[in-house]
């Protein structure tokens, strides 16, 4: 199985320290978010990983390069314009060749996250897999509403107060086949104008596949 990282967004909010690097090599611990990541994956057994780059995106493979002193394999796609996590996921499509495991990477992850988020996939088979973590302001995340304890109803992107389905917020990590390539063909720009990945898991359920949780506690 491979990984593949989004790391192309800019991190207006964290301006002016991303005036000079990517918010994915902003230092945490005394290493950038993005190795962090890069390491949770390889503690996996992930060791084939596609970076999705696109703001200065030279600094990102300046400081990883081919990735093998990290005992990795890493492949660099560029998103030519940062539109949207299902536009940037659809750009790897070339790259992955099964079922792959996706993930922000400008988020931490202990790799105890993503080895239960593999194995829900492995061990239920649905089309795909989405970490969820409770919140106390739902109406700040992108939601999801379950059936049978486990199973996504749907995806609710910052419901109204008090309209949220549940406290789960869609966590930013993923395991799915490639089933979800051809669903990102058919999404159409949000409001925002970007291309949602959620919109391409609506679309599994909507065709009658199975889309699961995995909380993180």
């Amino acid at each position: 199985m491979k990984a593949v990282v989004l790391a192309a967004g800019e991190g207006v909010r964290l301006q002016p320290i991303t005036a000079t690097r990517p918010k994915h090599l902003i230092k945490v611990a005394g290493k950038p978010i993005l190795e962090h990541c890069l390491d949770a994956l390889k503690s996996c057994g992930l060791t084939e990983i596609a970076i999705v780059t696109h703001y200065m995106s030279d600094a990102i493979h300046q400081y990883f390069c081919d990735g093998e002193k990290l005992g990795l394999k890493i492949a660099y796609v560029e998103q030519a314009e940062v539109l949207g996590t299902g536009n940037a996921v659809s750009v790897v499509e070339p790259y992955v060749d099964g079922d792959f495991v996706l993930v922000y990477g400008d988020l931490l992850f202990a790799s105890d996250v993503i080895k239960n988020v593999i194995h829900c996939y492995e061990t239920e088979k649905p089309a795909a897999v989405m970490a969820v973590v409770p919140v106390e302001k739902p109406e700040s995340y992108g939601i999801v509403e379950l059936e049978n304890e486990k199973a996504v109803k749907r995806i609710i992107e910052k419901p109204a107060l008090g309209e949220a389905p549940s406290n789960l917020a869609n966590a930013g990590l993923y395991v799915s086949s490639k089933e979800i390539f051809g669903k990102l063909k058919r999404i159409k720009a949000s409001v925002r104008g970007e291309w949602e990945l959620t919109d391409a898991l609506s679309l599994l359920i909507k065709d009658g596949k199975t889309v699961l949780t995995s909380k993180v506690s």
